[in-house]
């Protein structure tokens, strides 16, 4: 990198902008990032994180593409269900992720539909037999539309109630106000809820993934329920949603050695000793994706048939036909 990247950010503190609030998982990552990027940033810049929850992230990431600063010092951690919201909604994104300036992604997701232990729900089959009550916070998050998902093209009986807080939505789970929750990712149960998990408070029916989890190998995923090849292109679009996980991007135009030099720190970030042991004291996984492998999950939803994408946006919306 050259002196001038290094002098910059000598003189100019980096902000992580999280599509999230700062209790959730969102939060823990960007948080444990911050303590440990700055030291392979050029001239060691000093890091902020600040929360913009709301709109399951799409808020948030509109604001981020369009107002923050395109010079190297803004970092949007976002959510992954919204980086290929405008392949579905062009008119409500208004941003697009071709060009963004993906920097890596701390952890790939397989998001999990769970019940309580109490429950009879164990499996795809059982959800299909009576109505589950499942608990969301935003109606247009991933675990907001995913029961509309899997009702259509699995036959499941999942009925979501929507607008718990990111604090109410694991009291509902926990007190039997909701049966489970439908999309929340593996990595967001073992940084946040890691007890459910190890005390076995929690069925895990099965998980959206492009493809199986090696952390869960006894989870099948939802794709292996699907009767039909237009029903598992729908699912691949759903899953475009969940595998980005946790990403991370700069607004468009940023310079390109400072892109580079945010993207390398990145990189070395992911393999740092000290990074790893922060990660496992806070529960996280760490499973990264580099930019390149994110722009080409990109492309690949939008190089999907428009029929799948038109059909999936419906069923997103809660219209079956």
């Amino acid at each position: 990198m050259t002196n001038s990247v290094a002098a910059f950010y000598g003189a100019n503190p980096i902000t992580i902008f999280v599509a999230s609030g700062a209790k959730g998982a969102y939060g823990i990552y960007a948080k444990t990032l911050a303590r440990h990027l700055p030291k392979y940033i050029p001239g060691t810049p000093d890091f902020s994180v600040v929360f913009r929850p709301g709109a399951g992230g799409l808020r948030a990431t509109n604001e981020f593409a369009r107002e923050a600063p395109r010079d190297g010092t803004a970092i949007g951690a976002l959510r992954g269900a919204t980086v290929v919201e405008p392949v579905f909604n062009p008119d409500g994104a208004e941003f697009d992720p071709r060009d963004l300036s993906w920097i890596g992604n701390v952890s790939r997701q397989s998001g999990t539909i769970v019940t309580w232990h109490n429950s009879d729900i164990k499996t795809i089959e059982d959800a299909r037999l009576r109505d589950v009550v499942v608990g969301a916070d935003d109606p247009k998050s991933n675990i907001g539309t995913l029961p509309n998902i899997l009702n259509a093209v699995l036959g499941t009986r999942f009925q979501s109630v929507a607008g718990f807080s990111e604090l109410a939505l694991p009291q509902a789970l926990e007190t039997g106000k909701v049966e489970g929750i439908c999309g929340m990712g593996y990595n967001t149960l073992i940084a946040a809820y890691r007890e459910w998990v190890e005390n076995n408070l929690i069925n895990i029916v099965a998980h959206a993934g492009l493809e199986p989890d090696p952390i869960i190998p006894h989870v099948p995923r939802t794709m292996d329920y699907a009767n039909s090849e237009g029903d598992r292109m729908v699912i691949r679009m759903m899953d475009y949603r969940q595998v980005m996980g946790r990403p991370y991007a700069a607004p468009p135009g940023v310079p390109a050695d400072r892109l580079a030099a945010l993207r390398q720190g990145f990189r070395e970030t992911m393999t740092d000793r000290a990074f790893l042991a922060d990660a496992r004291a806070n529960n996280m996984i760490i499973d990264p994706l580099s930019h390149e492998a994110m722009e080409k999950i990109i492309a690949a939803a939008y190089a999907m048939d428009s029929a799948v994408v038109k059909r999936t946006w419906n069923l997103l919306n809660g219209i079956s036909h």
